[in-house]
This record gives C-alpha cells, sequence and structure tokens, in this order.
C-alpha cells in the first residue's frame, strides 16, 4: 500500500473498523433490544458512507492493476452489502413494527 496514503489508510482503517462493529452489534449481538439495535442499526448505515468514502478514497490513489487496488474496491463494495443487510434484518422490521401500533 505504499501508493496510498497514511492519512488515507488510516482513514480506511477507522472506517472499516467503526462500520464492522457497527454491522456487528446491529446484526447479531443486540437481538433483545429492539430500540438499541434500531439506533445501532442507524448508525451503522451512517458509517457505511464514511467506510464508502474512505475506501474509494483508497481505490482511486492506489495503482492500476495491483492487489491494493482490488483490495480497495472490495472494501469500497462491501459496506454496500453489509448496509443492505441491516436494512433488511434491522430497519424494515422496525418500521414495520412501529406501522401496526
Amino acid at each position: 500500500m505504499a501508493d496510498i496514503s497514511l492519512a488515507v489508510r488510516l482513514l480506511m482503517a477507522l472506517s472499516g473498523l467503526t462500520g464492522l462493529t457497527a454491522f456487528i452489534l446491529a446484526n447479531f449481538i443486540l437481538k433483545g433490544h429492539k430500540e438499541l439495535k434500531t439506533i445501532v442499526g442507524l448508525i451503522q448505515i451512517g458509517a457505511n458512507s464514511f467506510v464508502f468514502v474512505s475506501w474509494l478514497g483508497g481505490f482511486l490513489q492506489a495503482a492500476p492493476c495491483t492487489f491494493w487496488r482490488y483490495f480497495a474496491l472490495i472494501g469500497f463494495l462491501f459496506p454496500l452489502g453489509t448496509a443492505s443487510v441491516t436494512f433488511v434484518r434491522v430497519i424494515l422490521p422496525a418500521i414495520k413494527c412501529r406501522r401496526r401500533k
């Protein structure tokens, strides 16, 4: 990752850790706490925008056709999948539950 600047690498690491932690909390750990699970799910979706932007910066800085470019590509596409899973598993059930009341 020599061609990606240190600041972008730090942002990539921080954003990836934040997004992954919120994803694990919202989807697996907070099963009994519906309100907290919804809040963490919304935070995770917001954090995924940070992940998306920072990993996109790493992708754009990486040299073409290198391992690090493909690594950054996966890291910049991964939040789309995790946000979709969180939306389906956490946010939609919360919306449906609130509509019933």
